[in-house]
């Protein structure tokens, strides 16, 4: 069984790279998708009282969200690209119970982030896309998906253009 972990930022085109294995693996039905976002960390001082007893209820569900928030907004988007994921994928010939979806909030590298949640589910490839930043962004701050690249051991890494 192949286990392909799938970074999405959810921003718009995002979902490229869910066509793209599509294409690729048509139906292929020994594959398992584990679709993986990372949520921003919002303060819990900027976020309506009912949004933190909210999430301090998921809390007790999920203790590696213990601490952090997110908006709701930035959640509605996540469930939508997921959404769009999932069909995609059933479109594409998969079945649903093939994929998984999975989000964290942290705070951090998202390279290491990415690489420890495919390293924790045993996933052998892992999917990320790669948007073009302007020369003075790329200089400044790198990018995900080359940092990926340069930190995966014992992991294929494949970046999809989106």
């Amino acid at each position: 069984m192949e286990r392909f972990l799938i970074a999405l930022d959810c921003q718009p085109g995002c979902v490229k790279i869910i066509e793209y294995m599509v294409r690729v693996l048509k139906g292929t039905q020994n594959c398992e998708f584990k679709i993986f976002h990372i949520l921003a960390t919002e303060s819990p001082d900027k976020l309506r009282m009912e949004e933190v007893r909210r999430i301090e209820h998921m809390h007790a569900a999920r203790p590696d969200l213990a601490g952090y928030f997110w908006k709701k907004q930035d959640e509605k988007t996540m469930e939508g690209c997921f959404s769009q994921a999932m069909e995609k994928l059933v479109l594409g010939g998969f079945r649903p119970e093939s994929a998984m979806f999975l989000f964290a909030v942290q705070s951090g590298d998202m390279a290491e982030i990415i690489l420890a949640k495919a390293a924790e589910l045993g996933c052998s490839t892992v999917v990320l896309g790669r948007r073009r930043p302007s020369l003075v962004k790329a200089l400044l701050l790198g990018s995900v998906s080359a940092s990926v690249v340069k930190s995966a051991h014992r992991s294929t890494v494949w970046v999809i253009e989106i």
